[in-house]
């Protein structure tokens, strides 16, 4: 969350030469709602099956895509899984206090930081970012959200 994964995402596309997905917005697309708005619905479970979904609808593209997905779509081995069969899993690390001040700026809330306090976000996203990092650490590769924009894809993938 925060982290920059569509900025990044869009990035890398451009110098790869590949089209780019932002899993958040192909779900609102084929659901014809927001991402709060499912949140609210049918809840976090229900969204993370959606997003299983979707990974199942990708893992048959045919050409070379850089998918960015929500911060919570790794965080089960069975989706987690299904990205590293996909193609390299990329885990943007950052700090909290960097998060809370990306989340804290942005237009809209995300739905699973909605109606908390500064300090009551600040620990939610603690909470997160401890309980995400074993599933995180499995990606193929790691890199800095902040060291991001001055990588050349091209050779790092290469």
């Amino acid at each position: 969350m925060g982290s920059g994964k569509s900025t990044i995402g869009k990035r890398m596309a451009k110098q790869l030469n590949y089209q780019f997905i932002d899993t958040d917005q192909y779900i609102e697309k084929m659901e014809g709602k927001t991402i709060a708005q499912l949140f609210e619905e049918i809840g976090e479970s229900g969204f993370r099956k959606r997003e299983m979904a979707v990974l199942n609808d990708l893992e048959s593209l045919e050409t070379n895509h850089v998918i960015a997905t929500g911060g919570g779509m790794p965080c089960s081995q069975a989706r987690l899984d299904k990205m590293l069969e996909m193609g390299t899993v990329i885990y943007l690390e950052i700090d909290a206090k960097s998060v809370l001040q990306r989340v804290s700026q942005g237009k809209n809330v995300r739905p699973i930081l909605s109606g908390l306090t500064p300090s009551a976000m600040d620990a939610k996203i603690r909470e997160l970012m401890k309980k995400r990092l074993p599933y995180y650490e499995q990606a193929n590769l790691t890199i800095s959200s902040l060291d991001a924009k001055k990588i050349d894809f091209n050779t790092l993938l290469n």
